[in-house]
């Protein structure tokens, strides 16, 4: 059985041939996924003198478009989103602790009604009844 060795931090290090085999097919994981999905293949009939492309899976948007697809435009303004964003800020200022709590927690940390039900011992569908009463509050602020 010959010995083993693999690089770690630029030094030599020597491992069973279970932990070479594992090692060795990582990397060709790795090479797979960061090299081989990203090339356009080509396979060539010399008898039928026909190729066939087999796409790359990582595809760029203008061969995508050249091929007929079609893509909504999402190259809106930034300073759009971040008035929007800011304006948001300043609604959800203008409410009280507990709706502000509530909205937060269903929203920015994606809980469930439910949870937030059984921590606040009440049910659940007067959570949804806050959530929606609140919502109708935080659009007719934006409004103004």
């Amino acid at each position: 059985m010959s010995k083993k060795y693999t690089m770690k931090n630029g030094i030599a290090v020597e491992v069973s041939d279970e932990i070479f085999e594992i090692l060795k097919k990582s990397d060709r994981r790795i090479r797979y996924v960061e090299e081989d999905l990203k090339q356009t293949r080509y396979i060539i009939n010399k008898k039928k003198c026909t190729t066939r492309e087999i796409p790359a899976r990582e595809d760029s948007l203008d061969r995508l478009t050249t091929l007929g697809f079609d893509f909504a435009d999402n190259s809106t303004d930034f300073r759009e989103s971040v008035s929007d964003k800011i304006m948001l800020e300043q609604a959800l200022g203008k409410l009280s602790d507990e709706e502000r709590y509530l909205i937060t927690q269903l929203f920015y940390f994606g809980r469930t009604e439910r949870d937030l039900a059984a921590e606040l011992h009440i049910a659940q569908q007067n959570i949804n009844k806050s959530k929606q009463r609140i919502l109708c509050k935080l659009h007719e602020i934006l409004k103004k």
